[in-house]
């Protein structure tokens, strides 16, 4: 403990600004889940992941999530949402920072350190 603690303290990060980098890191994470999903949804429309929707209907999980989505997201708030399309993205979107997560947290933990000390010089 006492080596990440002098680590933190070469890297220009007090107590005081532990909190803010913790902010940083979630609205960080926050941003690369809406856009990973965003990304998602919108390659799905291409006629492969047509394919690997049918494949995927098939699934009781998946017509469980389809049904809370319809539920919580009525067509009447957003007509233009396609609840299978969305349901999948989700999906691939989860698979998808899984799998850079060896990458993606330190990242995201160095660049909240980075934006923090930007901020506050």
């Amino acid at each position: 403990m006492g080596k990440l603690r002098e680590k933190i303290e070469e890297a220009g990060i007090t107590p005081a600004k532990v909190g803010a980098c913790l902010v940083v890191h979630e609205i960080i994470g926050i941003s690369v889940l809406l856009g990973s999903w965003t990304v998602c949804y919108k390659l799905l429309k291409h006629n492969t992941a047509q394919r690997a929707l049918q494949t995927l209907a098939q699934h009781k999980t998946y017509n469980t999530g389809k049904t809370w989505l319809e539920r919580r997201f009525s067509t009447k708030r957003l007509p233009t949402l396609d609840a299978e399309r969305f349901i999948i993205a989700g999906a691939m979107s989860t698979v998808f920072r899984k799998i850079s997560a060896p990458v993606l947290a330190p990242g995201k933990i160095l660049l909240a350190i980075f934006l923090v000390r930007y901020w506050s010089s």
